[in-house]
């Protein structure tokens, strides 16, 4: 549950300016949008975009920022399929320099403590976990024991690089996962190690995250020590 402070960023309105967009793999398209002024945010939270350069029915969305107040940029990816929204076709046809309005960034997804983390990511469930991770090892958190497992049954990952780079750096260790029987029990594993004493990350889907959410309660889990964001399709 997001808590007041969490919640205000959402009267702070941005116009960011789009500089580029690229494929990462398969359907999957990272966009990279440039601020007039410095904007900070909390790694793991979201933005509120507004599309502005084209009429369609739902101009607004909402996504996770990928990158972090230093790199400079707000970094967004997301899948875009053959037959897109009106909302994807619109950013698909942005060009250098068009205006997008992002209001935020909002939401209580990121590390509150030095607990040992697991990161739970389904397909495009990866994004905050990228900001997250960069975030700790900018800023020398202490990092005990965290786990990553990254759960796609295409195999169409991103961020690979800099995600074996933080293993290589930091104990921040990825687990590449394709069957949802070996994420259960690779959380199973971590949770008889750490119990309560470790805090637990999901993203993805509605059902993804109930169903990973219900596995953990059957554990033992504690709800203060589940931090969740769901993803709604556009």
């Amino acid at each position: 549950m997001m808590i007041l402070k969490d919640i205000l960023p959402i009267f702070n309105k941005h116009e960011v300016s789009f500089k580029e967009k690229y494929k990462e793999v398969g359907d999957i398209y990272t966009f990279i949008f440039e601020t007039e002024k410095q904007i900070t945010w909390k790694a793991g939270q979201h933005g509120i975009f507004t599309i502005n350069h084209e009429k369609i029915n739902k101009p607004t969305r909402a996504f996770s920022i990928a990158s972090i107040p230093s790199e400079g940029h707000i970094k967004i990816s997301l899948k875009i399929s053959e037959d897109p929204s009106e909302f994807k076709q619109a950013l698909l046809n942005l060009d250098s320099g068009m205006k997008v309005t992002m209001r935020g960034p909002i939401g209580s997804f990121y590390t509150k403590n030095s607990k040992p983390r697991l990161y739970i990511a389904a397909g495009i469930g990866i994004t905050p976990y990228r900001a997250l991770i960069k975030n700790l090892l900018l800023n020398s958190a202490e990092i005990t024991d965290d786990k990553l497992f990254y759960l796609d049954g295409r195999e169409a990952f991103i961020y690979t690089e800099e995600l074996e780079e933080a293993s290589r750096i930091s104990s921040i260790k990825t687990k590449y996962l394709v069957k949802r029987e070996k994420l259960n029990s690779e959380i199973e594993e971590f949770v008889a190690k750490h119990n309560n004493e470790a805090e637990y990350f999901i993203v993805g889907a509605k059902t993804m995250v109930h169903t990973i959410e219900t596995l953990l309660k059957s554990k033992g889990i504690k709800k203060m020590n589940i931090i969740k964001d769901t993803f709604v399709g556009y």
